[in-house]
């Protein structure tokens, strides 16, 4: 299979791209910041180029794209909504109708549980529509029009796609504004570890290596045209994911410090997002807990100066 990763100079796209090598495909990457030293041939290319996109995708015949650029920072997004908006909406319109045209089999889309601002608090899965109201934030609504972008090329050209709904993602270069890194930064070089509000929002952080293995499962059969929760094995509080920093680390301190509301965010304490499907439908599960995942970190050495940031 031959896979085209945008965004693949990132964070997740890079273990992405990685987990379709390792499986025997063979990979191109298109990123703005892709560059000669990258582990992986590719372009240095924005996705909102339309006709060199284009170009790319009619010259190198992809059968599967993971669509994985975008602007990823929701709160990056919130300062700049144009621009977000031109690389997150515009930017999935491009990968989709270039697709299209040179007949991708199938687009495999990194969606986001921030959807679920859009649903009724008691929603917990795919089949749960969007409300009228609207979502309350611009990376929300990017997110749903992106899902929404992969239904009308499906149906209007026939574009099969797959769109990945994910929890924060963590593991090897994560992106240093993730509290997981920061909190192993922080114990790393003997500092505290600061909770903002009473810490009890919550998450279940998914370890990257098993999005990537998702990513790759959606390319079954079975998944064209589908959506998927993923989200880790289990959730924690803010403050229980410090309290098992603070355990690694020998019992470093915890404090607390309040924090404006951050506007627009999702609310993890009123979610219960089913993963039901995907492990019905695709056979995933997440395998790697929190401690396992943290654990790693350690080993590789990252949480410290060293750490790569990168969606």
């Amino acid at each position: 299979m031959r896979c085209l990763v945008t965004g693949g100079s990132g964070f997740i796209g890079r273990h992405v791209a990685r987990r379709c090598h390792d499986e025997g495909h063979e990979v191109l990457v298109v990123d703005t910041r892709w560059t000669p030293d990258d582990p992986f041939p590719g372009r240095a290319l924005s996705v909102t180029a339309r006709r060199e996109v284009r170009e790319l995708f009619a010259s190198w015949r992809p059968d599967t794209v993971m669509h994985l650029a975008g602007v990823a920072d929701a709160r990056a997004v919130l300062a700049d909504p144009v621009t977000a908006m031109d690389i997150n909406v515009t930017g999935t319109t491009v990968v989709l109708d270039a697709s299209a045209a040179c007949g991708v089999s199938r687009v495999v889309l990194a969606g986001s549980c921030w959807v679920y601002n859009a649903m009724r608090v008691e929603a917990i899965d795919e089949d749960e529509p969007f409300l009228p109201t609207g979502a309350g934030h611009f990376y929300t609504t990017s997110m749903i029009a992106k899902e929404l972008l992969a239904r009308d090329y499906a149906r209007l050209h026939g574009l099969d796609s797959t769109v990945l709904r994910y929890s924060p993602v963590y593991g090897p270069g994560m992106w240093p504004g993730l509290v997981v890194s920061a909190f192993l930064r922080a114990a790393a070089e003997g500092r505290e570890l600061t909770v903002f509000g009473d810490g009890s929002e919550r998450r279940a952080f998914l370890h990257v290596h098993d999005l990537a293995d998702a990513f790759l499962r959606a390319t079954a059969p079975v998944a064209a045209g589908e959506v998927y929760n993923l989200e880790g094995p289990e959730i924690l509080t803010t403050r229980e994911l410090a309290e098992r920093v603070s355990a690694l680390f020998g019992g470093v301190p915890i404090v607390h410090r309040e924090e404006p509301a951050r506007r627009g965010e999702l609310v993890y304490s009123q979610r219960l997002v089913s993963t039901a499907k995907a492990r019905r439908q695709l056979g995933w599960t997440p395998r790697i807990t929190i401690d396992q995942g943290l654990r790693m970190q350690l080993r590789a050495g990252e949480g410290s100066a060293a750490e790569v940031s990168g969606r």
